[in-house]
């Protein structure tokens, strides 16, 4: 019986994990990633061997992937038609991939016993090296869907002052001092009060530093429509392929609800369709966008309505001579003017792997080949600003391209001005009737936090969402309804709003913290060594 008895510990530690992010049972435990991960960190560092410490750490995962991450299976099946038993296998490899930090951990522990290095985990420097690492691996190891353990903090996002100055990287790294004193506590029985006090002063400053709202009262509003048609993935595909049944059905429905009309008598100003909503190639002129040809549907909604227009579409980029459909569309969101004109367009930058590109490099093009049926886009390149009436300003990220802050850092760093909010266009209909929604929601609220920026998220099957700066939701539209999101939102003078601490310097802002916090130990160290 003693043999399982740390698979049971880690069993309550991988739920205790889950529960801290959107999971099947609809349970909210903030601190569970914390106390998760202390238990994982405690068995592992106890254990002897790599074999037993990898065999932890993928049943481990095996439990979060159950109860959180099961949608990759539902995905496969719906993507590929794969039969449930090995799609199932396969959503199992993700522990393969989920937290690199901890593998790297694993390896660390096996070389320093390879090499008869002693760590020392409740020694203060050690503890502090050690958070900062894992935080750095976490934050810069490539992810599509990035898993941080500073996240589940969002839960109090009215109260995370220091957010817009250090971002997500802060409160990953306070929750791996919180780790490492957990382990402290049951192994060797001791506490180092210094990280201690440190993280309940990190608390307290959230709790006193104020968010950074704008101290201006709103100048007026912009009438918005969110269009959630809630077009299934099959219809999706089907209209896709030409099926013109299919077309006309999906057109049908985003016509329908973009002149549906808007609440207390009024026009929207502008009418947002999620991610490849318009199931045609639109070809967009680069050298005149206003000259570029659009389907007469876009021209009956934004002379009925009078209003702006962004879409999610595919934008044609070349016709290749072999035939091939490599590189030779991008996708888009393109702003339609209230007379009919494109105005500006937005190219999807991060492409997802296996979905929208391979991650081959320059051997991609070789082997798209193989793979005929997988669509192969052309990256994007610009970071445009798009304008529309009243001066108003915004920016766009397409999907999981709202997960990655130091993508949109240098977006918004590398345009003139500040826009007044971010339009997120995104279609998770791959994903079904599961859990992925709330947690791609869950992780995106982290960006009007860090940049001060409510986001528009536009969604095919849901959620559509108004996220304001507080990252907390002013109205939603839940998974799998068909309706419109109406909002007046409230529009503040962008010249008088300065960016965030956050926005500058981003992740190296915290290396100053770290330093100062290293000084400070160093210097507790020698007065009581010299005591």
């Amino acid at each position: 019986m003693e043999k399982f008895k740390p698979y049971a510990f880690l069993f309550i530690a991988a739920l205790l994990y889950a529960l801290s992010f959107p999971n099947i049972f609809e349970i909210y435990f903030p601190l569970g990633a914390i106390l998760g991960t202390g238990i994982l960190f405690y068995h592992l560092i106890s254990e002897k061997g790599i074999k037993r410490r990898i065999t932890y750490y993928l049943y481990y995962n095996l439990i979060i992937t159950g109860v959180s991450f099961y949608w990759i299976a539902a995905t496969l099946q719906e993507f590929g038609n794969i039969p449930l038993p090995i799609a199932a296998v396969i959503n199992m490899l993700y522990a393969l991939v989920f937290n690199p930090q901890i593998w790297l951990f694993i390896l660390s522990l096996y070389y320093s016993e390879k090499k008869n290095i002693s760590i020392i985990f409740h020694q203060p420097l050690v503890v502090l090296g050690l958070s900062v690492t894992l935080t750095s691996m976490e934050y810069w190891i490539p992810q599509q869907f990035p898993v941080m353990l500073g996240q589940p903090w969002i839960i109090f996002s009215n109260y995370l002052g220091l957010a817009s100055y250090f971002g997500i990287p802060a409160y990953s790294f306070f929750s791996y001092l919180l780790v490492f004193q957990f382990v402290s506590f049951i192994k060797y029985k001791k506490v180092n009060l210094f990280p201690v006090l440190a993280t309940i002063l990190f608390v307290l400053l959230n709790l006193i530093v104020p968010l950074p709202l704008h101290p201006y009262k709103p100048e007026g509003k912009l009438n918005v429509r969110l269009v959630q048609a809630n077009i299934s993935n099959f219809l999706k595909v089907d209209s896709e392929s030409g099926r013109t049944a299919s077309v006309q059905e999906v057109l049908t429905r985003y016509k329908s609800l973009s002149l549906e009309k808007f609440k207390n008598e009024e026009h929207p100003e502008l009418i947002i369709w999620p991610e490849t909503a318009y199931p045609y190639p639109i070809y967009t002129r680069r050298n005149n966008l206003a000259d570029s040809s659009l389907p007469l549907l876009m021209y009956e909604i934004t002379s009925e309505q009078q209003s702006s227009f962004f879409f999610g579409g595919y934008d044609h980029y070349k016709n290749n001579t072999d035939g091939s459909q490599f590189n030779s569309e991008q996708n888009a969101g393109i702003l339609v003017t209230p007379k009919g004109q494109v105005s500006e367009t937005y190219h999807k930058h991060i492409l997802i792997p296996f979905g929208e590109t391979l991650p081959l490099g320059p051997l991609t093009k070789y082997f798209s080949q193989f793979v005929p049926d997988m669509a192969f886009f052309k990256e994007g390149e610009k970071f445009p600003l798009f304008k529309i009436k009243k001066n108003i300003q915004f920016i766009s990220t397409i999907c999981y391209e709202g997960l990655q802050p130091e993508f949109i850092r240098s977006y918004l760093n590398s345009i003139p001005n500040t826009p007044h909010f971010m339009i997120n266009l995104t279609n998770d209909s791959w994903y079904g009737d599961t859990v992925e929604p709330e947690q791609h929601l869950f992780l995106t609220k982290w960006r009007s936090l860090e940049l001060n920026l409510p986001i528009l998220r536009s969604t095919n099957t849901g959620i559509s969402t108004i996220i304001d700066e507080k990252a907390q939701e002013l109205s939603r539209l839940k998974y799998g309804i068909a309706g419109n999101l109406d909002i007046s939102l409230p529009i503040v003078d962008t010249n008088k709003k300065e960016i965030t601490f956050f926005q500058k310097f981003g992740f190296w802002g915290n290396i100053p913290i770290w330093i100062l916090l290293f000084i400070f130990q160093a210097l507790l160290l020698k007065l009581k060594n010299e005591k």
